[in-house]
């Protein structure tokens, strides 16, 4: 049971890493949400210290993070982008792609 529980820590780390840096984020700053040391966070994501509920229930709130894609790996739902846009107003589309680009552009400068 151990050795699943810290494969399980392991996996939710390298999650939680890929994550963080999809959003262009620096240990630091899910540090302070999470009200503990850097050095302390770094244990998160090497899964020396499993994510507790409410740390996940934070990075929800603050970042709209699926918990469940944080403990199994799996999206439970699926975006269209051609939906998506198809379906919503100017202003939802205008925000949308003014989001997009803001991503690309930390992307590009990594």
């Amino acid at each position: 049971m151990e050795k699943s529980r810290k494969e399980a820590n392991i996996q939710i780390g390298r999650r939680l890493r890929e994550i963080r840096n999809n959003l262009g984020c620096k240990q630091s700053e899910f540090a302070v949400l999470f009200g503990v040391s850097e050095e302390h966070y770094r244990k998160y994501e090497s899964g020396v210290t499993g994510l507790s509920a409410d740390k996940m229930l934070l990075l929800y709130k603050k970042y709209h993070i699926d918990p469940t894609y944080l403990i199994t790996g799996e999206c439970i739902r699926d975006f269209d982008v051609d939906y998506y846009i198809a379906n919503c107003s100017k202003e939802q589309r205008e925000a949308f792609l003014d989001r997009v680009l803001a991503y690309m552009s930390k992307v590009i400068k990594k």
